[in-house]
């Protein structure tokens, strides 16, 4: 029987080697940046195959990386705690697959039909949980974990190591006071960070209507860095824009928009670019975002940012608890079953008529105990750190942050400052009093930017993503509902008052009638695009 070997593929063109090792990225250790394999080479190769040793060398890295050392019949491979750069593996009879490329693993294993239960979560989140993927025997590394693979080994073969999960430690007592001024050296020290790394270079910023953008730009001015773009997107009239400008105005900053219309985005979905750009982003993983990618392929055809930008988008660990648990007071009651039906009715609702599922609830009640890795939830505590953990692992780090492949798919660079490993530390010991809707969050950001430009806080613009007061009652008052009663009432509304569909990229290509359909029988509009992505599968 022929002996089994270890095949990689690293397929990014950035990839840097040294030795045996190979890095993606940058590493901030002990506070000093390192560009090259070279700079990190000397502490992780004397490691070897000593996993213990790689996982507490591992963890104390910031930045943003992913890496793989070879030698023999043994390799180690790692993402970083977003796996903003993903690897995936997948093992046969023949040997063990790594690479940064899910669809060259799913030719080397011969995969050729999607997992049936990966591809009805897939329909109803727009992402695959856990190790999985779209096909059953390609696997992908999971934010902070180390893959050893031993050919050597009696054991398994293939292992994965847990270096770093986001939990929360709920503080005995605090001074909100200190802590504030805590998290002002902690969120300035992170977005020097992205200056180191920038070196003078232009930072583009993709900046909202929310807070989390204007942070990092308000931080920006703060230190002095100049060669920043704005832009924003969508339907001129939109409060997204209009907050956007008005910020970008008040700090001084170039701003542009891009705005949206049906015939640009008629002829951009019909492009083959569009095909190739979903099918390489999403590593059969997550439905790849196509929200800003005409408006970033639109700045770069005008010149408007320039070839090696980084592009530093607002994702970040500081949630708000959408639903936990600030939906109700004290009272509010922590249970295991509360915390699933709350992941079930707040993110598997992407196809909420479920037409044409094999799988039931029953499925991804299981599959959702398992990833959260908690067997009983007994306090609120339990109840937002469990949830906070879920959404870190499966939506965060497969969805959102996985956006930045649009970047990378027009040759541009990027940096995540609010998903530095000091900042998100520092977030993981906020009391939850102090988290619940991230109202201390947004505070302490309409001060930054309300001294950065010399106005009164109260004059500082709110969140344009913030529901009004009417909004905020019924979100409350349908919280108790299952998403089968939810479902019902959408479809009453767009029956009764028909909603005016903003969303270029899919009024583009869909007819009013057939997106009425589709509104009621219960699709959001990221439902609609994972149908399609599912239409440009092999």
């Amino acid at each position: 029987m022929a002996m089994k070997t270890i095949k990689m593929k690293l397929a990014g063109s950035d990839w840097a080697s040294a030795s045996e090792l190979h890095i993606r990225g940058t590493v901030f250790a002990s506070g000093v940046m390192h560009r090259t394999p070279q700079d990190v080479a000397g502490a992780l190769l004397q490691l070897s195959g000593n996993m213990q040793a790689w996982s507490e060398a591992i963890s104390g890295f910031n930045g943003f990386f992913a890496l793989a050392w070879q030698s023999g019949t043994q390799l180690v491979a790692a993402v970083d705690r977003v796996r903003s750069i993903p690897l995936f593996y997948g093992e046969n009879s023949a040997g063990v697959f790594v690479s940064d490329d899910a669809e060259w693993v799913r030719l080397q294993i011969g995969d050729h039909a999607m997992d049936p239960i990966a591809r009805d979560e897939f329909k109803l989140t727009g992402y695959v949980t856990g190790k999985d993927t779209l096909y059953p025997n390609v696997k992908q590394l999971q934010a902070g974990e180390l893959l050893h693979v031993d050919l050597d080994s009696t054991a398994s073969a293939v292992v994965v190591h847990r270096y770093f999960r986001y939990w929360h430690v709920e503080p005995d007592a605090w001074d909100e006071a200190v802590l504030r001024q805590d998290f002002d050296a902690v969120v300035t020290a992170s977005v020097q960070r992205l200056i180191d790394y920038a070196q003078g270079r232009q930072i583009v910023i993709p900046l909202s209507g929310g807070h989390d953008s204007r942070l990092i730009a308000t931080l920006l001015c703060k230190l002095g860095y100049r060669n920043i773009l704005t832009f924003t997107y969508g339907a001129r009239e939109s409060k997204e824009a209009a907050y956007s400008r008005q910020v970008a105005q008040a700090l001084g900053l170039d701003w542009h928009f891009v705005e949206y219309g049906n015939e640009q985005w008629r002829r951009a979905w019909a492009s083959d670019e569009r095909r190739e750009y979903q099918r390489w982003a999403s590593g059969w993983v997550s439905l790849p975002h196509i929200q800003d990618w005409v408006a970033v392929r639109t700045l770069q055809r005008n010149d408007a940012i320039e070839s090696n930008c980084v592009f530093a988008p607002g994702h970040t660990c500081c949630r708000r608890h959408t639903g936990i648990p600030d939906r109700a007071g004290p009272d509010f009651p922590a249970s295991m079953d509360v915390l699933i039906d709350s992941i079930m009715q707040l993110h598997y609702v992407r196809s909420v008529g479920k037409s044409g599922l094999q799988a039931d609830s029953d499925t991804w009640r299981e599959r959702i105990v398992e990833r959260v890795e908690r067997n009983q939830i007994r306090s609120q505590v339990e109840l937002a750190d469990a949830y906070e953990k879920w959404e870190w692992q499966e939506r965060q780090t497969k969805f959102i942050g996985n956006s930045v492949r649009v970047y990378e798919f027009f040759g541009c660079d990027w940096w995540l400052p609010l998903w530095d490993a000091e900042f998100m530390a520092f977030c993981q010991e906020v009391p939850l009093a102090l988290r619940t809707e991230r109202r201390w969050y947004d505070d302490y950001v309409k001060q930054a930017y309300a001294a950065q430009i010399q106005i009164d806080v109260h004059e500082s613009p709110s969140n344009a993503e913030n529901f009004g007061l009417l909004g905020k009652s019924i979100r409350l008052a349908l919280s108790p509902f299952p998403p089968s009663v939810k479902s019902f009432l959408k479809t009453v509304r767009h029956t009764v008052l028909p909603a005016r569909n903003t969303n270029s990229y899919i009024a583009s290509h869909l007819s009013p009638s057939e997106l009425r359909r589709l509104h009621n029988e219960g699709y959001r509009v990221d439902g609609i695009l994972v149908n399609e992505f599912l239409g440009l599968a092999p």
